[in-house]
């Protein structure tokens, strides 16, 4: 869509939208009570199919009420609160509007957590996929033909998002017999609320620097960052939260096993591998992908997309490096973490946004959750400990930084650097193996399985 977005909507648009994210991230975080965590922690919890139906339930009924009443609480609030997030009351309908999605989303969150708790990811798949088309058909149509403007975004995200719960909410509860188990919620509620202040936090960091953009710089500033930082978390988005979401629930039953500890190792290191890989790619080919797809006004996003990468591939690494705390339901540990940081992601923006604007948030987004990981690394091995493998790591990353220093290099016409740069990113595996990064198996498997000969290949 950011073709279409870059054409139909001016940076200050986009800034906005921006802001309209921001309000609906930090709802449901607040709202929400990460029940969507507690839920996976006690449905794993429970042996028998009654007691994981009623954790369930339970979450359900109690999330829907809670949702409606905030609601009601907010839309009476719409106009305050548009004027203090935006500094006009122009947006008073636009907020009501994101209010309704917020209620939706904080719905059918559960139902979502319950298909993945049950392993169904297929059907979890093919929704989100029926849920993607759906939005963008719906934004082209109010962009492109209607030109309604960022209400075009809003009214998309509002049919979807009922859509989604009309259907997934009777997916799932079709064959749960509805009861309520208050011991079961003051069990959920005791595990998320800790993750609530974590939440905030967690939220600080991710968009705080949207409003000391909005203070110290400007609108159309805040659009291109805006674009740039949505580049930056690719990573995140396609990567790093589909694997989360499988990962979130298989983490509990790895640590019946045995070597639970090795794997978990194991595991860190292909996470961060795979992450970092494709975020080394995103970063080395940004500025050809932004020429290509956005505007003039928009090329200065370019510039802030590495810094990005690199903040949300430790901020990755730091997800995952909380098994630790969720394994020992020692969730507040998370919050007095996550709040530490937090508050000196307040002080990097304020320092770096005033003096070097929006190239200064990213680099406060680098050292926040370069800081957060680290620490994050630090409490939870005192807690859990797990030998990760920081030499194979430390590897992977002085590779990439190599490529990536080569890939700076302007050489000849955009289709030259665009072939100079396929060529590095060939050349990164066979310097990751020049430097000893691969094991003896994963060379063998990677021999057996992605360089198979002719006559090995089996047609039926």
């Amino acid at each position: 869509m950011i073709p279409l977005y870059t054409r139909y909507l001016m940076p200050e648009d986009y800034g906005v939208l921006e802001l309209f994210d921001v309000t609906l991230n930090v709802m449901s975080m607040i709202v929400g009570l990460r029940l969507g965590s507690a839920f996976i922690r006690y449905y794993h919890y429970y042996d028998t199919q009654d007691d994981k139906h009623e954790v369930l339930s339970t979450a359900f009924i109690f999330t829907l009420f809670f949702s409606i009443s905030i609601l009601v609480v907010v839309e009476l609030l719409s106009t305050p609160i548009s004027v203090a997030i935006t500094g006009t009351d122009t947006y008073k309908s636009a907020f009501q509007i994101v209010f309704v999605c917020f209620a939706l989303q904080n719905v059918y969150t559960v139902n979502e957590t319950y298909l993945l708790a049950e392993k169904k990811s297929s059907l979890y798949s093919m929704l989100s996929i029926i849920t993607l088309t759906l939005n963008l058909s719906f934004n082209i149509l109010f962009l492109v033909v209607f030109e309604l403007g960022i209400y075009s975004i809003l009214f998309s995200m509002l049919i979807t998002k009922t859509i989604n719960a009309a259907v997934i909410i009777p997916i799932t509860m079709r064959h749960v017999r509805f009861s309520f188990s208050k011991k079961k919620l003051f069990q959920m509620i005791k595990f998320g609320a800790p993750l609530v202040p974590a939440g905030i936090a967690l939220f600080t960091i991710h968009f705080s620097d949207r409003l000391f953009i909005q203070k110290y710089c400007s609108l159309s500033e805040l659009g291109v960052y805006s674009l740039g930082y949505k580049f930056g978390m690719i990573v995140s988005v396609l990567i790093s939260q589909p694997i989360f979401k499988v990962w979130n629930t298989q983490r509990f039953e790895i640590a019946k096993q045995i070597d639970a500890k090795k794997i978990y190792s194991l595991y860190f290191t292909y996470y961060t591998s795979i992450v970092a890989f494709f975020g080394l790619a995103i970063s080395v080919f940004i500025k050809e992908i932004i020429w290509l797809l956005a505007t003039e006004s928009y090329q200065g996003a370019s510039l802030v997309v590495p810094l990005i990468v690199l903040g949300y591939v430790f901020f990755g690494m730091s997800g995952f490096l909380t098994l630790a705390f969720v394994i020992k339901n020692r969730t507040g540990k998370i919050a007095y973490i996550q709040g530490a940081v937090a508050i000196l992601n307040l002080i990097f923006n304020y320092v770096l946004i005033k003096n070097y604007g929006v190239l200064g948030a990213a680099v406060s987004t680098v050292l926040t959750y370069g800081t957060l990981m680290i620490c994050t690394l630090t409490f939870s091995q005192k807690i859990y400990f797990v030998p990760f493998e920081y030499a194979r790591l430390l590897k992977f990353f002085c590779t990439a930084l190599v490529v990536y220093f080569f890939s700076t290099f302007e050489i000849g016409g955009v289709v030259t650097r665009f072939a100079y740069k396929i060529l590095l990113m060939g050349i990164f595996p066979l310097l990751l193996l020049l430097f000893g990064f691969f094991q003896k198996d994963e060379i063998a498997f990677i021999k057996n399985n992605l360089f198979l000969k002719p006559s090995k290949l089996k047609i039926k």
